[in-house]
């Protein structure tokens, strides 16, 4: 939409006032079914459109806009939930100033929490399990089965110590990636960035082949390339991180 490149490129209020009137409420909605508390969401979704103000020039692409909207609302809705949680651990005494409602309204929000949470490790996990090549997919879908080194061991014809030096490995680099991914996908030149989140969409090859115009053949290649490129990044960075931390 005009008025959201408007917005990234020069910040105007008029740009801000119509990305607001479209958004604000849609988004508000998605914060008071995670806190189940109409102020607190109010206070929550203008503080997103503030941090998209200042971290306007940041964002390349419009059509990432909303998305960005959304998911840094969710973020905050869950950070809230779980300082509320914090302090009623801190402090054990405010238990007794809640009535029985209060403690329903905050068991029906942490457990509103838990489970949006809960859809996002999901969909992270299945996006991840994508850039696992097919012998490493097997072993880790076995351990998801709740399958022991040992069990798995003998179903690959392998070494219960071979599955779990295979499990550190993939997870060395996995796990930087889920922290990253975001910003990988933003890093990426434009063509790979929408082949990369059509894949990470769990969209087939032919899919994302007819969508973009490109043959399967050069999708395939590009995923590899990414995910090499990807792995070769978290790596050096976790490595240059050991290194200045050790200085």
């Amino acid at each position: 939409m005009y008025f959201i490149a408007g917005f990234l490129e020069t910040g105007s209020e008029e740009a801000l006032s119509l990305l607001m009137r479209k958004y604000y409420e849609p988004i508000r909605a998605s914060v008071v079914k995670i806190i189940g508390n109409h102020h607190d969401a109010d206070e929550i979704t203008s503080e997103t459109f503030c941090k998209v103000f200042n971290k306007r020039e940041t964002i390349q692409y419009p059509d990432k806009l909303v998305g960005w909207l959304y998911k840094t609302a969710e973020n905050a809705a869950i950070d809230h939930i779980r300082t509320k949680q914090r302090e009623i651990k801190q402090m054990p005494e405010l238990a007794s100033l809640y009535n029985v409602d209060d403690e329903r309204e905050t068991a029906s929000m942490l457990a509103a929490q838990q489970a949006q949470q809960t859809k996002m490790d999901q969909d992270l996990l299945k996006s991840l399990l994508r850039l696992l090549p097919e012998k490493d997919l097997e072993v880790v879908e076995y351990l998801l089965d709740d399958l022991r080194p040992r069990e798995i061991a003998e179903i690959i014809g392998s070494t219960a110590e071979a599955v779990q030096k295979r499990w550190e490995r993939i997870l060395k680099w996995l796990r930087p990636i889920a922290h990253q991914l975001d910003e990988l996908l933003d890093n990426l030149p434009s063509q790979e960035q929408k082949i990369m989140e059509r894949y990470l969409d769990n969209q087939p090859l032919e899919h994302i082949s007819e969508k973009l115009g490109i043959s399967p053949t050069d999708v395939e290649t590009g995923v590899k390339r990414v995910i090499k490129r990807w792995k070769k990044t978290v790596t050096q960075n976790a490595t240059t991180k050991v290194k200045r931390e050790s200085n």
